[in-house]
């Protein structure tokens, strides 16, 4: 209502918005009476305005002053409105106060009537709870009444009548109790309604009378419970009757031995106040201890008596509390005689602790008296020692002080704890005893003050030698500054021929002046941190430190002068320098003068059409680089020189600039020569490049157009093309080497554009050679497998199409031991190929694959039909795929070996053939290519193994079985199947985590001899909650063992569990941790689990090392002991990297042996390469045989160390010498022949090429065929000239031709081997 009354009276200027909701009631009528005098709401612009009766256009404009009229009229009545609405409100509250007011008087007037009536009724409830307490009382009287004859004594006469009394009384009890508790029970309702009660003038009266009930209710309950009991009290007094006479009897016993221990203290308490001397030991023990037998018989007599007199009653109390008093009287007549017994013997204690007391003082004493006498020195009257005796005097006196410091801290010390003692002791002993040794300890604070004392005068004394000593340094240190002064004074004065001999005087002083004000420096220092840790007064702190602080200030002083020199000195050596910097520069720039002299006159001399002479161009470099060296030396110095330094440098700067023109002059002189010479280097290098593109014209038109070229051209075109190579190279390294001089622009451009021809050139042969030799191989790959097809296929003679090659080459031999070229041509010639090769590709072949004839086994490999499987392809036992069956799956690069013909499936289109695979000799039919020719096989070289190692050729595979023979290193083996892979004792791990320490890792279960190291138990628990072990299973008698922590593994006891009383259950463990067994509860009385079974748990049987990786090579992280367990995460497997064998089936190729060889890790049998290493120097001979004394031998040449050659067929015995040779071709110039790869049984001669190093090899010789793509620059002879090989030199080589060099006898080479060979063995010794 508010907020639309202060909307209403809002100014129409001040764009009001009207609140949410209906207004009032009353403001509602007086919005309506404002709409029909016209003012409508405030719109958008924040107005009233009146409505619009009749159209805008028609509407009469209004002036200002109505307009003003109209707004106050608004506000009169906004404000009329606001009025009454603040009176109707004011009136409303006003209202609804008076109601309130009203109706709480009302309220309250019928809450007091209320409780008056409630006080009034429980009022009346009070005389009836007042009656039946007075009852309750009345009973009770009436029961102590009935009991009254069981106070009398328990004779036979009044027997009857007291077991009557018991039986009426214990009746009377329980009817009591009834009443008493009915009453109790109204009581306590009654309290209940009172407190309901709220307020009222009688409720406090009526909380007292209630309360007075209630203590008179406890009474009588109080006077009942004593007789609850009547029936047992009367027979405990009557019991207690019977046992009144034999304790009065016992306790008379005591009695007579108690007055008997009394007797025997009294002679001691006699002489307690004269000399304990006069006692003896034995008296004083004998009384204690017929005292401690008298007390000992008392106490349980009087502890017995007090015994059976709790709960008595009656007479009989009475009787049991005389006897009580009596053995009380007994009791303290022993404990006065002992206390007699034992103040006499702490007097006998105290009189040793006091006489080591004085004893102690008097030696105390004696020990102040001697330091007392090392201060002597200084009570002589002398006021200044001499340092040293000072100095030790000072020592004695702080040596005695301190050794009497020590002797009255533990003189004090042994009377303090004596005090304590004696304080033990009985108290007169004790009082007496303890104020001797407070006087014998008074005595010895005052020495111990008296020391402190002297202490303190040798501290002053030693400030005072420390001050002396002080003092004494700084005057040596100011002698040797003066003497410094006076040397500084003469330095000033000295001319430049003296100047260092001053200054190296001067010098001296200052190391001496500084070593003195060093040791002054550290002198104070030292002497200050001295004087800090003293003790003494303030006067005497004060004084010392101020003589300190004077003698800081002279020794800063002495600093200072020392600062001074510094400078001075710094300055004579500036000095010293500039002059000798100078005489250096001078003497270069004459050596240069003098050069630059000699070279202008040499320079007429020179030619003018030559190269100036070398050692004239290398002067004029060098004395540049002097000139150019000395002249960036001045030009830097003078950008930091000052005064004579910068003048003189100025001097030698412009003579430097004066020796450059001249040698300018010369240069020109030089540059003109080299210019005619570059002209030179131009005409050879533009010749070199003429050639070479010459030689590269023919190839390049071979190569666009290869199907044009003869076949057996082919290689003739390789070599002129890498001898066309070759020649760019060369041409490309002399413009690389033109290009390296200094020349002119011209020059250089000339240069730039042959490079770019050679560029060009070295591309277009490259290409032309990548081009023929791919046409080439794609050529000889073709016709090769056109030849090796046809031959093949004559060989096919045998039953279902089998090879039968000893039959082939029986015929092409014709009786011989080896096929030529020649026969084979003839063979082709006759029966041709099958194919459409031409001559040229089948006389090509023949070339490459019989080079220098086939020898038997030769044919046999080169015929051998294998194949590699290139992709996974099953192989059947029928030719037929909808009926065959599957065998096994061949794997990628499995190789396996034709067993007849390649046969077409008519209806798929595939080429498929009878195979054996060599890896496990299974046998079968393979796709070898589909319709759509996709290749599952392609062909392979017969495979051969190579024995790095003895080894020995078995009949089976068993390694147990007979030995064949003894394989030896070198030989060659035909594989026939294998290799099967064999691990040898592989080790078992798994992978987990130790229960001990969490160490996780990789344990091994299984060495390699197969024996278990952990087996996994399945009586293995983990503990969920921590929890005791107990020795045993009973909670009550049982004890901890230690504490099972959370996650910790237990090892379950057979036959040991057990279920409580209390409930839950126990089991009987072993702890994996330490090994300890006992008690554990898995599941709580509650049902609670602390110990849960667990699975995949292993326990050491032995030592078992946990591993950080699955490999062999890993390492251990630690060592689990026999019995530690281990969680396992997974199952067991076997390390990886540990020893295999590898079994092969194999024909030695030496005498053609079948067997089975077993292989280690090791390597003894690897993979056969044609490709062998020369190891050793060895001749290359024409034949085989090596033994002159069967055939002459003709040498070939000799093969040098780590020489490569291809070995056509493995190698062989030679049966006249005994030696396993090979028939080879070397690399290097294509020689063929025969050579050694082992003599006898000695070192190998030659070997395969490993895997890595067959990759290596033809890495190597790819980059050779294509040549170097940027050439270095060869080194240079005489003639400037590269050294590269020439045309002639290489001429020749790479295609087959054999060396020039001439023929010599087998002997003469070898004897020159050994020679060579001896010869070199001699050097490594005396190099060694």
């Amino acid at each position: 209502m508010s907020s639309w009354s202060s909307w209403a009276g809002q100014s129409a200027t001040e764009s009001p918005k009207p609140p949410q909701g209906l207004p009032p009631v009353g403001l509602r009528a007086k919005i309506a009476t404002l709409r029909q005098q016209g003012v409508k709401r405030p719109s958008d612009t924040g107005s009233f305005s009146p409505l619009k009766q009749e159209p805008v256009k028609q509407e009469p404009v209004e002036s200002p002053a109505d307009n003003s009229a109209r707004q106050a009229k608004i506000r009169a009545l906004a404000e009329k409105i606001r009025s009454e609405s603040r009176q109707s409100r004011e009136e409303s509250a006003q209202q609804k106060k008076q109601q309130e007011a009203d109706k709480q008087a009302a309220l309250t007037e019928q809450s007091k009537k209320k409780v008056e009536e409630e006080l009034l009724r429980v009022e009346n409830l009070i005389p009836g709870l007042e009656e039946k307490v007075v009852s309750a009382e009345d009973e009770t009287e009436r029961i102590a009444i009935l009991a009254a004859p069981l106070s009398m004594e328990a004779v036979e006469d009044l027997k009857e009548v007291q077991a009557q009394a018991i039986r009426d009384t214990e009746r009377a009890v329980k009817a009591t109790k009834i009443h008493l508790d009915g009453a109790v029970r109204e009581l306590e309702k009654i309290k209940r309604e009172v407190q309901a009660i709220q307020g009222g003038a009688g409720k406090t009266k009526l909380v007292a009378e209630l309360a007075k009930l209630d203590e008179r209710l406890q009474a009588a309950r109080a006077k009942v419970d004593e007789h609850k009991n009547v029936r047992k009290d009367h027979e405990a007094a009557t019991q207690a009757e019977k046992t009144l006479a034999e304790l009065s009897g016992r306790l008379a016993g005591v009695e007579m031995e108690c007055e008997k221990a009394v007797m025997m203290a009294e002679p001691i308490a006699k002489v307690l106040g004269s000399d304990l001397q006069e006692l003896g030991a034995a008296d004083i023990r004998e009384a204690k201890e017929a005292l401690r037998v008298a007390q000992a018989t008392l106490a349980p007599t009087l502890r017995l008596i007090i015994g059976k007199s709790a709960g008595l009653k009656g007479p009989v109390l009475q009787k049991m509390l005389d006897l009580q008093s009596r053995a009380e009287e007994s009791k303290n007549q022993l404990e006065r005689a002992q206390q007699t017994v034992e103040e006499a013997q702490s007097g006998a204690a105290a009189q040793p602790i006091l006489k080591q007391a004085k004893e102690r003082l008097a030696a105390v004493e004696e020990i102040l008296e001697r330091m007392r006498e090392t201060e002597a020195p200084f009570l002589m009257g002398i006021e200044t020692l001499p340092a040293d005796e000072s100095t030790e005097a000072l020592d004695k006196m702080d040596t005695a002080a301190k050794l009497a410091m020590s002797a009255l801290l533990d003189s004090n010390k042994y009377v303090s704890l004596k005090i304590v003692e004696v304080g033990r002791l009985s108290e007169a002993t004790a009082s007496s005893a303890r104020q001797e040794l407070e006087k014998v300890k008074k005595q010895i604070d005052d020495h111990v003050q008296r020391v402190r004392k002297f202490q303190a005068e040798a501290s002053k004394r030693r400030r005072v030698h420390l001050v002396v000593g002080i003092k004494h340094s700084v005057e040596v240190a100011e002698a040797a500054i003066q003497k410094l002064q006076e040397l500084s004074g003469e330095l000033r004065k000295a001319t430049a021929e003296n100047l260092a001999e001053a200054l190296e005087k001067a010098r001296a002083a200052d190391v001496e002046a500084q070593s003195a004000v060093t040791a002054a420096r550290r002198e104070v220092q030292d002497k200050q941190q001295d004087m800090r840790q003293q003790e003494g007064g303030q006067a005497e702190t004060l004084k010392g430190d101020s003589e300190v602080l004077r003698s800081k200030v002279r020794v800063n002083s002495m600093e200072a002068e020392l600062n001074k020199f510094k400078r001075l000195a710094g300055e004579a050596d500036e000095k010293i320098k500039v002059q000798k910097s100078l005489h250096d520069l001078f003497q270069v720039l004459a050596s240069a003068d003098a050069d630059i002299q000699r070279l202008s006159e040499a320079s007429k001399q020179w030619p003018a059409n030559q190269k100036p002479p070398a050692e004239d161009d290398q002067a004029v470099t060098a004395v540049q680089g002097t000139l150019s060296g000395a002249t960036s030396q001045v030009e830097k110095k003078i950008q930091a020189a000052r005064g004579l330094e910068l003048k003189e440098l100025k001097t030698v700067l412009g003579r430097l600039q004066k020796a450059q023109k001249a040698l300018d002059t010369v240069k020109e002189a030089v540059r003109e020569r080299n210019r005619s010479e570059s002209k030179g280097l131009v005409q050879e290098a533009s010749a070199a490049v003429q050639k070479a593109e010459q030689m590269l014209g023919p190839i390049v038109k071979a190569a666009a157009a290869p199907a044009n070229e003869p076949v057996l051209r082919f290689p003739d075109l390789l070599a002129e093309g890498k001898d066309a190579l070759q020649s760019m190279s060369q041409a490309t390294e002399l413009v690389a080497a033109g290009q390296a001089k200094q020349l002119m622009l011209e020059v250089k451009v000339e240069f730039a554009r042959l490079q770019m021809r050679c560029k060009t050139g070295m591309r277009k042969i490259k290409t032309a050679l990548s081009e023929l030799s791919s046409y080439h191989e794609n050529t000889v790959s073709q016709s090769t497998a056109a030849v090796l097809d046809a031959l093949r296929t004559a060989a096919r003679r045998g039953e279902g199409g089998a090879y039968v090659p000893e039959e082939l080459f029986t015929e092409l031999a014709s009786g011989s031991e080896m096929i030529s070229e020649k026969q084979l041509s003839d063979f082709f010639a006759t029966y041709g190929t099958g194919s459409q090769l031409s001559d040229e590709q089948v006389q090509l072949v023949m070339r490459l694959l019989v080079p220098h004839g086939l020898t038997r086994r030769a044919f046999d490999a080169l015929l051998a039909d294998y194949y590699s499987v290139a992709r996974d392809i099953a192989i059947t036992d029928d030719f037929e795929i909808q009926s065959a069956k599957k065998v096994r799956k061949l794997e990628v690069g499995e190789l396996v070996e034709a067993r007849g013909a390649v046969q077409i499936h008519e209806t798929l289109g595939l080429e498929r053939v009878m195979c054996f695979a060599v890896l496990d000799g299974a046998s079968g039919w393979v796709t070898v290519r589909t319709k759509a020719g996709v290749s599952y096989l392609t062909s392979a070289p017969k495979p051969f193994l190579y024995c790095t190692q003895d080894v020995s050729l078995r009949r089976s595979a068993d390694s147990e079985t007979d030995c064949v023979r003894q394989l030896h290193a070198g030989e060659a083996l035909e594989l026939l199947q294998g290799p099967e892979h064999e691990r040898l004792g592989s080790e078992k791990r798994l992978r987990g985590i130790a229960c001990s320490d969490e160490s996780s890792g990789w344990l091994q279960v299984q060495n390699s001899d197969g024996a278990t190291m952990a087996e996994e138990r399945n009586n293995m628990f983990k503990c969920t909650e921590a929890i005791a072990m107990t020795d045993v299973e009973d909670f009550d008698s049982c004890s901890m063992v230690r504490r099972v922590d959370v996650g910790e593994a237990l090892e379950l006891l057979p036959g040991s569990e057990a279920n409580p009383d209390s409930g839950g259950t126990r089991m009987k463990f072993r702890a994996c941790r330490d090994g300890l067994e006992g008690w554990v509860t898995t599941r709580g009385s509650q049902g609670k689990v602390y110990a849960q079974p667990v699975k995949r748990h292993f326990v050491c049987i032995q030592a078992c090392p946990l591993h950080a990786g699955l490999g062999a090579e890993s390492s251990v992280v630690r060592v689990l002991m026999p019995g530690e367990a281990f969680e396992a995460f997974e199952d067991p497997k076997e390390v990886t990297g540990g020893l295999k064998r590898d079994t092969y089936k194999v024909r030695a190729v030496r005498d053609g042996a079948d067997g089975w060889v077993v292989a280690q890790t090791a390597g003894e049998i690897v993979q056969w390469s044609k490709t062998y290493k020369v190891l050793k120097t060895v001749p290359l001979t024409k034949s085989q045989p090596a033994n002159e004394a069967a055939e002459v031998v003709e040498v070939v040449r000799v093969l040098e160390p780590d020489e490569l050659v291809d070995v056509s067929e493995p190698p062989t015995e030679d049966r006249s010498s005994g030696q396993l040779r090979a028939r080879c071709v070397a690399q290097k110039d294509q020689s063929a022949g025969w050579a050694t790869v082992r003599d006898g049984l000695s070192s190998l001669h030659m070997r395969p090429l490993t895997e890595a190093e067959l990759i290596e090899a033809k890495a190597l010789t790819a980059a050779e065929d294509r040549g170097a793509a940027a050439p270095t620059t060869p080194p240079l002879d005489k003639s400037g000239k590269g050294k590269g090989k020439s045309k002639t030199a290489s001429k020749g080589k790479g295609r087959g031709q054999a060396s020039n060099a001439p023929k010599r006898p087998f002997v003469e080479v070898k004897q020159e081997m050994e020679q060579s060979s001896w010869q070199r063995s001699s050097k490594r010794y005396r190099s060694s």
